[in-house]
């Protein structure tokens, strides 16, 4: 979780260092950091439980995949219909540019954490 918090952090810096700094783009990009956050964070923990059961794996799964990205829908159709000032200030874009970038990093996490095989990728059975 704390390598999401901090490429999250860190491409919020990059983005407040970047183009003008009004109060408005601030905001926009505080809005689309904040709900990023909160849905990769959910996502990481509900794909992290391991139960016995492949039915319940797959349903964690597709729930993961859900935490991650159906908060963020919602968001986008409230910035659409009542979010006029921070559609404005570019908060859709900034949502889109967080969320590709914590799921980037979630997919290199995921990989990393896979338990591989530890004798060069050989079968055991013949």
């Amino acid at each position: 979780m704390a390598i999401l918090v901090a490429v999250l952090a860190t491409a919020v810096a990059v983005a407040m260092a970047i183009g003008d700094d009004g109060p408005g783009r601030r905001r926009a990009i505080g809005f689309a950091a904040g709900i990023c956050l909160v849905t990769s964070l959910g996502g990481w923990l509900a794909g992290r439980v391991a139960p016995a059961n492949p039915a319940r794996a797959v349903g964690l799964g597709i729930g993961a995949v859900g935490l991650r990205i159906f908060p963020l829908l919602v968001a986008l159709g409230w910035l659409q219909t009542a979010g006029g000032s921070l559609r404005a200030d570019g908060a859709g874009e900034w949502m889109l540019v967080f969320y590709l970038v914590l799921l980037a990093t979630d997919i290199f996490l995921h990989i990393m954490d896979t338990p591989g095989r530890r004798n060069g990728g050989a079968s055991s059975t013949n």
